[in-house]
């Protein structure tokens, strides 16, 4: 066949079907005589020739002005009866698509999630740019001696990218502009070139600028701090700018799109090296004896990122870093080198992490059963529709329409609904974001999770997503009523109208099963919810055990002063001095803090050998700690401060320490070992023989709602301090009040430093735990609301229908004496019996969910009946409401109108 004559047929499929063959005769009888034109083409004139190919090409626009006698097909037949049945309808349509635009909304919301953290991160070739995690090293970063091997060793790389990321306290030299806290990143020169970033105004710096340490003090602006702290200021080149009392130039400024491999910009760049210059590096930080700190084998510091090159893959670059680090010279300390390196790709990083990985999975899966209790909903209902329709559709089939024709219409309907649905749903997600993926992303991923929800684009992944989800979800929620509703009995439906499937609706297991599973899916959320929050708040409100709202933590940093080593042990002791005069200031007692863990063993006996537990936390403390405090010893003594001064080896046990370790026996006078095996193999001992002189009551001092099994308190040794310290002052009042009072006689002392206060309410309230635990309760409170009101919603809606549909019935009771109370009761009882099944059925599964969510828990694992029972009540009431307006509907039916309608 000729191409044009193929190019016709094909044309002919958008024609109307009846109309195709006449169409396809003409057309093809109108071609062949152009071929005789075409065959004298050269002979033609340029008129005639392009006369030819208008009319030549005019068979595709001639079958699109056809479009509108194509809406007598029978696809758009079903569209235009389905929207009119719908349209008659509205209380039924406005309910279905609401149910609908629910269920699609939360699960479009959380896919817009996921497409934002699977954008490629704003770099150049970001498919190429890998991070290097040390499994062995302090936060998974390298020395820079380990950077410099890589560097020159590595043949998989193109280009390293080192960083490190530090806080600053800003002053401008040439203005008495307020001191402000900003953060930024020291980089290598061709962090800008190779991520594709540039310059707004000035330069980056040159390799020159990064090849000494503390030789250029230049540094570069971020687009953002730019605008905030100067206001864009075009002559913010050149301008001296002094960061932590270092002055500095600013050499240019990066411009707007560009963020770097941080999860949201900095404020400022600086040369990789001079790191080594900044007032806040102290060599006895690192080793003290080796003062080329910046290079020590010892000190990680770096964080790396590195560009393969073309046609390198990550598993190569996996092994030859893998083999580049085994060959790396031995630390000082001449110990084999532990743990590996990891190579990953920089996509997706947020979706490794533990906590972002069990938020999503808990959302997924929590949305999820909101969409099926929106589908079972909306299948209840059609089931109830449908039955109102059983004569139309025996009638429909006796008269010769197929089954698969009439589901056909049927399923348009659903997909109409679904459609609607899925529009609002989507417009509902939009809308939604901000409300739902900050609470998802940024408390547990940071301010990158922040940064990406500022940037809620809608592309093609979220509209093809909600297309997908509103098309499922058509055909799950409009399936098994037309199947149902296509299989009646033909006769009974022609001879009495509740003969067939309708006349069973009120004993159909199918509709029965729907009610039963979407109640028993609400109480799968709304239970661990409720659990959540109970734990919650009975963490916060249990007593931990030491004082909370009299307790305030007083923490300050003199990195910036400068001080020698006398000016800071002046400093420590007069600040102590002052904060004891304060104003109902109780107590003042330094705060060492955790010491880690460490194994605790029992001294071999003579009929026993040595006994080792598992490694336990442990706290170093003052001599004054359990009375400032407010921890009390249950046996024994506290530490005197010679015991302090001197390291005595005595220790102070925990309750449970006592009752697990010499049960049935006084704990006073035993001896324990505290040792500890460092990361090179060693073995520290930091308690050797150390007497018991008394036993603290049992305190959630680790972690919050957890009482350690094993904890015990260790004498502090008296040290010189450092350039930061920390103090536990106990008050007579509220210690918030004495927040502004401490900074002041701080700043008194020192008005350069960085400064922190906090209760230990506060702190509590921060902790990593509690904060987890919240915003999951938080979450899954959010979306068991939204399954209850969709339940709600599902009983009023299906009860509504179900007494449309027995109105006769009704009629026929009412006429042979019922009263209206007994009409109510009827149809609350038969909806209550479901609700009941429902909750039977539920508890089981919110008892395995619960499980899931046992790590999240805080506090004990037993069950929480008042927990259950209010999740239970409420879903009871809920469902005793959302009866009420059909129940009181049924008991108004006339019954003499209700027997003449039908």
């Amino acid at each position: 066949m000729r191409p044009h004559l193929l190019l016709i047929r094909f044309i002919g499929l958008i024609v109307p079907r009846r109309l195709r063959v006449d169409w396809r005769q003409e057309w093809e009888a109108e071609l062949r005589s152009r071929e005789e034109l075409l065959a004298n083409w050269d002979r033609l004139d340029r008129r005639n020739k392009l006369d030819l190919l208008r009319r030549s090409v005019g068979a595709f626009w001639d079958a699109l002005l056809l479009q509108p006698r194509r809406l007598e097909d029978d696809m758009f037949q079903d569209l235009r009866f389905g929207a009119r049945l719908l349209a008659k309808k509205p209380g039924f349509t406005l309910l279905a698509v609401a149910t609908l635009a629910l269920g699609i909304g939360v699960n479009t919301a959380i896919f817009t999630g996921f497409n934002l953290l699977m954008r490629p991160r704003p770099v150049k070739d970001p498919d190429t740019v890998v991070k290097l995690d040390n499994r062995g090293g302090a936060y998974g970063q390298f020395s820079y001696s380990e950077y410099v091997a890589f560097r020159d060793h590595a043949q998989t790389v193109s280009a390293w990218l080192p960083t490190f990321g530090e806080r600053f306290l800003l002053g401008e030299t040439t203005t008495g502009v307020e001191p402000e806290e900003i953060g930024g990143t020291f980089v290598s020169e061709n962090y800008l070139s190779e991520l594709g970033g540039g310059v707004q105004i000035g330069r980056f710096f040159t390799a020159e600028e990064n090849r000494v340490a503390g030789r250029d003090p230049v540094v570069v602006l971020s687009h953002q701090f730019w605008q905030r702290r100067f206001a864009g200021n075009p002559q913010i080149v050149g301008r001296p700018l002094s960061l932590d009392g270092k002055p500095f130039i600013v050499i240019g400024v990066t411009n707007s799109a560009f963020i770097g491999l941080s999860s949201e910009a900095p404020d400022i760049w600086l040369p990789l090296m001079m790191r080594a210059a900044m007032p806040s590096v102290h060599t006895e930080d690192f080793g003290g004896a080796n003062p080329d700190w910046f290079g020590a084998q010892d000190y990680q510091w770096l964080s790396l990122h590195a560009r393969l090159k073309p046609g390198r893959t990550i598993v190569e670059a996996q092994a030859e870093m893998s083999l580049l680090y085994s060959q790396l010279p031995r630390p000082t300390d001449q110990t084999p080198r532990q743990g590996a390196i990891a190579v990953t790709p920089i996509t997706g990083q947020e979706l490794r992490r533990a906590g972002f990985r069990n938020a999503m999975a808990l959302a997924l899966s929590a949305s999820g059963l909101v969409l099926l209790i929106a589908c079972s909903n909306l299948a209840n209902m059609l089931l109830a529709r449908a039955a109102s329709r059983q004569k139309e559709v025996g009638v429909r089939l006796a008269l010769g329409a197929s089954r698969l024709r009439v589901m056909r219409q049927l399923l348009t309907e659903s997909f109409l609904l679904a459609v609607l649905g899925g529009a609002a749903g989507v417009l509902l997600a939009w809308w939604s974001c901000e409300m739902f993926l900050p609470l998802l992303f940024s408390r547990w991923g940071g301010g990158d999770f922040a940064r990406m929800s500022l940037s809620l684009t809608p592309d093609w992944r979220v509209l093809s997503f909600a297309l997908l989800l509103s098309s499922l979800s058509g055909l799950i929620f409009g399936l098994i009523p037309a199947l149902r509703a296509t299989k009646p009995n033909l006769i009974a439906v022609i001879k009495e109208d509740n003969a067939a499937f309708g006349g069973r609706l009120a004993r159909s297991w199918l509709r029965n099963g729907l009610v039963v599973a979407q109640v028993a899916l609400c109480l799968a959320l709304l239970i661990p919810a409720s659990l959540l929050l109970r734990r919650l708040a009975n963490a916060l409100s249990a007593d931990p055990g030491f004082e909370t709202k009299k307790l305030l933590v007083v923490f300050y940093s003199l990195e910036l002063t400068g001080y020698d080593e006398g000016r800071l042990q002046l400093f420590h002791q007069q600040l102590q001095e002052r904060l004891q005069g304060l104003p109902g200031v109780a107590k003042v007692s330094p705060n060492f803090g955790f010491g880690g863990r460490a194994t605790l063993v029992l001294p071999a006996e003579q009929d026993a050998s040595e006994k080792r537990f598992e490694p336990a936390p442990f706290r170093w403390v003052s001599s004054d700690y359990f009375a400032t405090v407010g921890t009390p010893l249950m046996q024994g003594r506290d530490f005197t401060a010679e015991e302090a001064r001197t390291r005595a080896p005595v220790v102070i046990v925990s309750e449970s320490t006592a009752n697990r370790l010499w049960p049935d026996e006084n704990p006073l006078g035993k001896t324990i070992r505290a040792e500890r095996r460092l990361r090179n193999g060693a073995i520290q001992i930091d308690l050797p023989a150390a007497q018991i002189i008394g036993v603290a009551r049992d305190a959630q001092t680790w972690r919050v709602g957890e009482i350690p099994p094993l904890f015990f308190y260790a004498p502090a040794v008296e040290r010189k301090w450092g350039v930061e310290g920390s103090f536990l002052v106990r008050s007579t009042r509220d210690a918030a009040s004495l927040k502004q009072l401490a900074l002041k006689e701080t700043l008194a002392l020192e008005p350069v430093l960085r400064f922190d206060s906090f209760t230990m309410e506060e702190s509590i309230a921060r902790d990593g735990k509690v904060t987890e635990a919240r915003n999951v309760s938080e979450l899954a409170t959010a979306l068991g609301s939204l399954a209850l009101t969709l339940a709600a919603l599902g009983i009023y809606g299906t009860l509504a229908f179900t007494v449309a549909q027995r109105t006769r019935e009704i009629g026929i009771r009412m006429a042979l004496g019922a009263q209206a109370m007994n009409v109510q009761m009827l149809v609350v009882r038969q909806a209550m019996t479901l609700v009941s099944i429902g909750v039977l059925v539920g508890i089981p599964i919110s008892i395995a969910a619960t499980r899931v969510l046992q790590s999240m828990l805080l506090g004990s694992s037993g069950a929480d009946l008042v927990a259950y029972g209010g999740v239970v009540s409420l879903l009871l009431i809920v469902a005793l409401l959302a009866c009420f307006v059909p129940a009181r509907r049924a008991s108004r039916v006339d019954p003499i109108i209700a027997l003449r309608h039908e």
